[in-house]
């Protein structure tokens, strides 16, 4: 693969997901009028990531419904029971991997879920090609998704 295609395919999987941004207003406009609730509301940047970045497939709550779902193939998971589903344990470099893309089962077939951690860094790196510039979009990729894996171990039922 040359640099030209991997720009490509980032730029139209950045096309398709900022596509799918027509429905956070909806979200947003659900969410401040109460009719979706949110188990543990955390920090508003982190809340605004998942909503941003999760609730389209999984859900303003998480349970795996969202507006996105009938377009899908696979239903996506519930994210509330991710620990219910690992026989108690929530593993928080697991949900990380998979968050950033660094995890794919082949039992599962092909991914329908984006791989975040390469859109999270090109939206953190924008037009800046320098060394330094990547280090620290990178610390923030990670730090963004740590705060998303810690959000949603918040969620878990049956605590």
């Amino acid at each position: 693969m040359n640099a030209s295609t991997g720009s490509s395919n980032s730029l139209k999987r950045f096309r398709k997901i900022r596509s799918w941004r027509l429905f956070y207003p909806v979200l947003l406009a659900f969410f401040l009028l109460g009719q979706v609730q949110v188990v543990k509301a955390g920090d508003a940047a982190v809340r605004g990531d998942f909503l941003g970045l999760c609730a389209d497939c999984h859900g303003a709550d998480a349970k795996g419904n969202g507006p996105l779902t009938k377009n899908l193939t696979k239903i996506p998971p519930d994210l509330t029971r991710i620990k219910q589903r690992a026989n108690g344990e929530f593993n928080k470099k697991a949900v990380f991997d998979r968050i950033l893309g660094l995890s794919t089962p082949n039992f599962h077939g092909t991914r329908e879920m984006p791989i975040w951690g390469d859109w999270l860094m090109d939206e953190t790196l924008e037009d800046s090609t320098s060394l330094k510039a990547a280090q620290l979009a990178e610390k923030e990729v990670e730090r963004r998704v740590m705060a998303l894996v810690t959000y949603l171990e918040g969620l878990q039922v049956g605590q």
